[in-house]
């Protein structure tokens, strides 16, 4: 599902606590499209699932 959406898809972190885990991933989408994260929310032991958008600039 996540692969078929993305170019680009590399893993950058995992989180592991009291039996939770937490994967933070890159990706690059093929299109504007972005309801693969109604997908991913829906899958058996996700708890959530967010997209963030990053142009590269950060705020100080």
């Amino acid at each position: 599902m996540l692969a078929a959406s993305a170019k680009k898809l590399s893993l950058k972190s995992k989180s592991v606590r009291a039996g939770q885990i937490e994967l933070n991933y890159e990706l690059r989408l093929k299109g504007d499209e972005t309801g693969f994260v109604s997908g991913l929310s829906e899958l058996p032991g996700v708890g959530s699932a967010v997209l963030v958008s990053y142009n590269g600039d950060y705020l100080s």
